[in-house]
């Protein structure tokens, strides 16, 4: 997360840094992304760049997480739609994740993200894997930290565990993180398999996604009957 004084800045500025990250991160897996370009294009130093980010990574991160600073809202009040459903949650919630990924306004950035995702890479985006000491963060991230713990209280708290073969709030969370590896997973799946005449086949990436949902729900082994 930024420093706080990032967060002190006027809001026009720090609209035009997350501009500056836009662009660079779109042309540019994070691999091959250059400060240099993010400080040109926003009209800042290098050195202020270091007072607001600890690295071109931290940037990243945080861009990815302003792009879906209401999900967390959004997949709370689907889940209470629901009745707690995790399953059926999850899997209206990737329906319009997609739609965003392939036809929004940041389709290059989530090509760049996805294409160039390895399995480390990938649980730094995860909602449930953070797990950084509170007195390790800075005291903007502080704040931030606290709110995700508490919506991820919420969260919890609200999934129907009835339904569910889980026996503590860790198992819950191992279910959480499984579920969004097969999202991701699934995502970059498709930027690799799914392109035909242009185009991404969204339709096929979500079928895909709702068969492992199933695998996962009934198991993929059949069920063999037993001979007396």
């Amino acid at each position: 997360m930024p420093n706080e004084t990032f967060f002190n800045l006027p809001l026009e500025k720090q609209k035009r840094i997350l501009e500056a990250a836009k662009k660079e991160f779109s042309q540019n897996p994070l691999k091959d992304a250059s400060i240099a370009n993010i400080v040109k294009e926003a009209e800042i130093s290098r050195g202020s760049f270091y007072q607001y980010f600890t690295g071109v990574d931290d940037l990243y991160l945080y861009y990815f997480h302003s792009l879906g600073k209401d999900s967390h809202k959004q997949f709370l009040f689907s889940l209470k739609q629901h009745q707690g459903d995790l399953f059926a949650t999850f899997e209206e919630f990737f329906s319009r994740w997609l739609l965003e990924i392939f036809q929004g306004d940041n389709v290059l950035f989530y090509k760049n993200l996805f294409i160039s995702m390895d399995y480390h890479g990938m649980h730094r985006f995860f909602f449930f894997s953070d797990r950084k000491k509170e007195e390790e963060l800075q005291p903007s991230s502080w704040h931030n930290h606290k709110k995700m713990q508490k919506e991820k209280k919420e969260m919890l708290e609200t999934v129907d565990r009835t339904k569910l073969e889980v026996k503590s709030e860790q198992e819950l969370h191992l279910l959480f993180q499984l579920l969004l590896h097969i999202a991701f997973s699934t995502i970059a799946d498709g930027y690799h398999n799914h392109f035909d005449n242009g185009v991404y086949d969204i339709q096929k990436i979500k079928e895909e996604f709702y068969l492992k949902m199933c695998w996962l729900k009934k198991g993929a082994e059949k069920n063999k009957e037993v001979k007396e």
